[in-house]
């Protein structure tokens, strides 16, 4: 059963009226401030929380030309699998070279589940298939990725998918070599392995030296975020941090105020000047 909130009464469903028959308080506004203070506050917790992760996705992704070289070293190597991956020759003794598309186009003539399945039959077409997909789709996983590469587990998660990029790239070139007649590695092969072993040392650059991350400052009730945490961590009473705030807001307050005198006054001086 519903209670009032300021002297406990109990209601009942008779007790239509926004004000408690006993106390006669507006149960509906009762301590309505303090309700979107603590809302808002709680709101500000939030964000404190998430920003500085935010902060690292920016600095990880585009945040500095160092960030923005390691986009472009993880996406390059996909325009080196337009080059000939591999050189051979064809079945009338022509000369032949082989590309991306042109593993697309034998793709396309047989299904993925034929694929696996000689794969597991070790079919050298079939482990250069896999290996050149499962190279290339680990692009792409990687420059998602990058976003979480400031993270806990960044570094780490950024060698595993470099690796298994390298590993799949040479798998699928030597793989090649003994599918196709009197073949060797082309220079898009040469290109986009060399490319991926470019990325795994500037990855490993960057672990050193680290990336420039630009920290939003965060308020909680005018507090700067990292004081009012250690304020929580220390133990500090939630009414000393209250009046913390209240200092806080009524110096950023006049400090507001302060500007918009001198804007006035600036204004009513150009004013005069003008006449």
């Amino acid at each position: 059963m519903a209670k009032c909130p300021k002297c406990g009464r109990k209601l009942h469903l008779y007790d239509w009226r926004p004000e408690c028959p006993d106390c006669h308080v507006n149960m509906v506004y009762y301590k309505a401030n303090e309700k979107l203070l603590a809302d808002s506050e709680k709101a500000e917790i939030e964000h404190a929380k998430s920003q500085p992760g935010i902060d690292r996705a920016k600095a990880a992704f585009f945040g500095s030309p160092k960030a923005i070289i390691r986009i472009v070293l993880s996406l390059i190597p996909i325009g080196a699998l337009f080059l000939p991956l591999w050189k051979a020759v064809g079945e009338n003794g022509e000369a032949m070279s082989v590309n991306v598309l042109g593993v697309y186009d034998m793709i396309s003539k047989i299904t993925f589940g034929v694929v696996f399945g000689n794969l597991a039959k070790g079919d050298p077409i079939s482990i250069a298939i896999v290996g050149l997909l499962l190279s290339a789709v680990l692009i792409l996983v990687g420059v998602i990725c990058l976003f979480m590469s400031l993270g806990k587990h960044g570094v780490l998660r950024n060698r595993i998918i470099n690796f298994l990029k390298l590993a799949g790239a040479v798998t699928g070139a030597v793989s090649g070599l003994a599918y196709y007649n009197q073949a060797h590695i082309g220079i898009g092969m040469i290109l986009y392995i060399f490319l991926i072993l470019a990325l795994i040392v500037y990855n490993e650059y960057l672990t050193k030296t680290g990336l420039p991350i630009k920290h939003t400052q965060c308020l909680i009730g005018g507090l700067p975020s990292e004081e009012y945490f250690a304020l929580v961590e220390q133990g500090v009473s939630e009414l000393e941090i209250k009046k913390k705030m209240v200092v806080a807001l009524t110096r950023m307050q006049d400090e507001v105020r302060a500007k918009e005198k001198q804007a006035e006054e600036e204004a009513m001086k150009k004013a005069m000047e003008r006449k």
